[in-house]
């Protein structure tokens, strides 16, 4: 360095001899650079290239040779920048030329690998590697061209094959990925755009538009925390993406939508059974699309309406779950379940029995879809012979002092003396009903004869001949007990 004093010296002879200083002092850091390399000791080549160019930045070298170390360490994007400076610097470069456009062929930009090679060529006719490669770049320049054509004309399939030939072709790259990923997120191959997003990540960490896309994925496969957490980084990077904003703000809507209809679905009343099912509701209009939260959301809401006993509501509801998801039992077994619970009212039979069979088709080993179609089934075969719940006007789930009470009220209706006005075959008909109102009494009202009827075994002897008549048609003998 000249010194600060040198008075002698002129301002042009002290330049020259900065400039010579730093040359020789670049050249020695460039050399040390180049031993790191071949120790592999990439950090530590980085730090002494980085130096040269801090000593002599006008050198087209030094960004050379650094661009050698971010392409050996997979940072693509820091290499195009130093070999764009060194080809700034000396635009005939040609070892620098060649280097970048294999580099741009590698990450997939291969109509500006088109151009360096051209370039080459132009600059060295002979050059081989040139030569060699420039038919291969022009290809997948021609294969990407296309692949965005089909990506436009929707056809996503085909853009998705295009891009992986150019993936094999001329290597793996981020930007190819990237399209990949967009291509395969179109078909609905969620789990397969998720894995090439990711890849892309991994090369460049702020790709906004691939947080985006994985966030995306996530939110359709139904992994909403996996998508809040792709969405709320990229607004991290990028406050005010307005994509990234809109998609966060709707997976919160959902979650919350689902929590607060949750909440209301474990209080149990009538009134919160009916605010769940509107908040379930509300959350299936907010994204008709999104398959997999709609599925779980119908069937939630499915199972809400079976509750309320809510016939008309639940079989749209379920089938609508069950369009979802055709493997999913839970909505088969909610509407099972409830028409099993309503047939004595619709009566419907038939239609419980075969809501129950279309259950078992499902998981034929399911021991709550096996019972269920069992009691459906006996359900049936009473309603088509004598129905005691029926006669009691009670349901098959009644406890003791529901069937008592009922039992209470219509034998004092239907008692003969009771109503001494009538004929004598007004009373004769009141008696039969007042026989099979206690019968039903004794069956219901004893565990170990309810339990008989409900696996729709025979209740009494000779039940099933029919062979124990009583007066009017009453088929069965009971010793009447004070309730």
């Amino acid at each position: 360095m000249c010194p600060a004093t040198a008075v002698a010296q002129s301002a042009q002879e002290c330049s020259a001899e900065d400039a010579k200083e730093a040359k020789k002092k670049a050249g020695k850091l460039r050399s040390d650079g180049d031993d790191a390399m071949m120790k592999k000791q990439y950090a530590e080549a980085l730090a002494l290239y980085s130096e040269a160019i801090s000593v002599e930045p006008n050198n087209e070298k030094n960004y050379y040779k650094r661009y050698k170390v971010h392409d050996k360490t997979g940072k693509h994007k820091a290499a195009l920048e130093d070999i764009d400076h060194a080809l700034e610097i000396k635009p005939d470069y040609l070892s620098a030329i060649g280097f970048r456009a294999r580099t741009l062929m590698s990450l997939g930009r291969c109509m500006e690998a088109v151009e360096d090679f051209g370039r080459l060529l132009k600059a060295k006719p002979t050059h081989g590697d040139a030569k060699k490669l420039l038919p291969k770049a022009r290809e997948c320049a021609r294969e990407l061209g296309t692949g965005e054509q089909f990506m436009r004309q929707r056809n996503y399939a085909g853009a998705e094959k295009k891009f992986t030939d150019v993936m094999d072709n001329v290597g793996t790259s981020a930007h190819v990925k990237q399209l990949r990923a967009e291509a395969r997120f179109r078909q609905g191959k969620f789990y397969e755009s998720i894995a090439d997003a990711g890849e892309v990540l991994k090369a460049d960490p702020d790709n906004q538009e691939a947080l985006l896309l994985r966030g995306r994925g996530y939110y359709l496969v139904g992994d909403h925390e996996m998508a809040l957490r792709h969405f709320r980084e990229g607004l991290k990077k990028d406050p005010e993406h307005v994509a990234t904003k809109e998609a966060l703000r709707k997976v919160q809507k959902l979650e919350k939508l689902n929590k607060d209809a949750d909440a209301a679905v474990a209080r149990g009343t009538t009134q919160s059974l009916k605010d769940a099912a509107s908040l379930y509701a509300e959350a299936v209009k907010v994204d008709p699309e999104h398959r997999e939260f709609n599925k779980k959301i119908s069937t939630k809401l499915c199972a809400v309406h079976a509750r309320l006993k809510q016939v008309k509501e639940a079989k749209l509801i379920c089938e609508q779950a069950i369009r979802f998801d055709k493997n999913g039992i839970e909505p088969y077994v909610s509407l099972a379940e409830l028409l099993s619970s309503m047939a004595e009212e619709t009566p419907d039979f038939e239609e419980a029995v075969r809501a129950w069979h279309r259950a078992a088709e499902v998981e034929h080993d399911n021991r709550k879809v096996r019972d269920g179609l069992h009691r459906a089934e006996v359900a049936l075969k009473q309603s088509k012979q004598k129905n005691y719940y029926k006669i009691l006007g009670v349901a098959r789930n009644a406890d003791g002092g529901t069937i008592k009470k009922a039992y209470r009220k219509l034998a004092k209706e239907t008692h003969p003396d009771r109503h001494g006005e009538k004929t004598e075959e007004e009373r004769k008909l009141l008696q039969e009903k007042f026989e099979l109102i206690a019968e039903s009494y004794e069956v219901l009202s004893d565990d170990e004869l309810r339990a008989k009827y409900d696996r729709g075994e025979d209740v009494f002897e000779n039940q099933g001949n029919n062979q124990r008549q009583q007066h009017g048609g009453f088929p069965f003998r009971f010793h009447r007990r004070r309730p």
